[in-house]
């Protein structure tokens, strides 16, 4: 049994053919804006890393790692720090530190951080090249978000 076009369905068809693009999908008023939007806010999500910054800078015997947050501050934050092979650390600030001197690794928990500059300090045994020492941040966006992690710049 073959379908048959009634005259109703054939107008029908046919005034749907003239109609103009606008008239047929009115929705592309909503859709387009929604999906601008969206591609938007999610940039400005991603912007939202820098709400933690860090630098790393060496003394002497020194090294301090300054850790800058912003509003709103993360609920905790983990400072950490991996020095070359067979460094020996004489002494951390804050003495909080969990260190690992076989990896010669130092890590800080910071919980409830404050905004503003937050200040981790390591001093060795004899000065070490900047260059073979790392630090980064590990944190969570406020809110339970994705975990984030910042590698420290060397100044």
């Amino acid at each position: 049994m073959a379908a048959r076009i009634t005259p109703v369905l054939y107008n029908s068809m046919i005034k749907l053919k003239s109609m103009s693009y606008k008239t047929r999908y009115p929705g592309r008023f909503f859709f387009l804006p929604l999906l601008v939007s969206i591609v938007l806010w999610s940039g400005a999500v991603d912007s939202m890393a820098d709400q933690v910054a860090a630098t790393l800078q060496q003394q002497a015997q020194n090294l301090n790692l300054e850790v800058s947050v912003t509003a709103p501050p993360p609920a905790s934050l983990i400072a950490v720090m991996e020095l070359p092979p067979q460094t020996k650390i004489q002494a951390t600030s804050p003495r909080n530190a969990k260190l690992d001197p076989k990896n010669s690794q130092i890590k800080w928990l910071v919980k409830n951080p404050r905004t503003g500059t937050l200040r981790f300090s390591v001093t060795v045994s004899k000065p070490t090249d900047l260059a073979k020492v790392s630090a980064e941040i590990l944190y969570r966006k406020p809110g339970g978000g994705k975990l984030i992690k910042i590698d420290a710049q060397k100044r």
